[in-house]
């Protein structure tokens, strides 16, 4: 069959041009107007779950990025308390990770989490790349710009107009499209991070930057 052939069993509508986490919000808004019962909605959650799990089985030996669910939430806490230790990272408790599972992307190979980061988005709509991190043992081959990359597209859904990053490691942030920027100017990210953070008199990290337009 041609890759590109239609799903012949798809009746076309709103919905055939819609992914995954398109789907869920939906189905989601569906259920928040009453038309449609919870047990409807956990069927068509359940059978995308399958639906995911099935093509990931399948996909061995390659990676996948995809939106983060609650099963993965083991393994991303010890991501985040990794390179927290290794000073790449802000530490985040289990609790925090549960509560903002839908703002994290992982990486995943062979059903194991081998990288993740997530997408703050912050009361204006300016939004950040945080917790990035990519197992030890699997490094340098595409996983964090595709973390990134992923992310940036989700970004752009939303419609946000500005993402940032600080890093400690400013040549990979320009390699997937981001521009040099100061601290100065993401006060809201100075105002919730960095006050508490125990290298604020000293900080070594550099701010990076990519803005988004949309057509009205």
């Amino acid at each position: 069959m041609d890759e590109k052939q239609s799903i012949p069993f798809i009746k076309k509508g709103d919905y055939v041009s819609l992914n995954v986490n398109e789907l869920y919000d939906k189905a989601l808004d569906l259920h928040l107007q009453d038309q449609l019962s919870k047990h409807e909605l956990s069927k068509i959650t359940d059978a995308l779950n399958e639906v995911m799990t099935l093509l990931d089985s399948k996909n061995q030996g390659h990676y996948v990025v995809r939106q983060a669910r609650l099963s993965d939430v083991d393994s991303l806490y010890q991501m985040v308390v990794y390179w927290a230790k290794a000073g790449e990272n802000l530490p985040r408790p289990r609790e925090d990770i549960i509560r903002n599972i839908l703002t994290f992307a992982v990486c995943v190979k062979d059903g194991e989490v081998v990288g993740c980061a997530s997408l703050y988005v912050y009361d204006s709509g300016l939004a950040e790349i945080r917790s990035l991190g990519v197992s030890p043992l699997i490094q340098r081959q595409g996983q964090g710009r595709a973390i990134v990359t992923f992310l940036l597209k989700k970004a752009q859904q939303m419609e946000i107009k500005k993402v940032f990053a600080l890093t400690r490691n400013p040549k990979f942030f320009a390699k997937v499209g981001f521009s040099p920027t100061t601290r100065e100017a993401l006060p809201e990210k100075i105002l919730k991070d960095c006050e508490n953070c125990p290298k604020k008199n000293a900080c070594d990290e550099h701010a990076y930057e990519v803005n988004f337009t949309y057509e009205k």
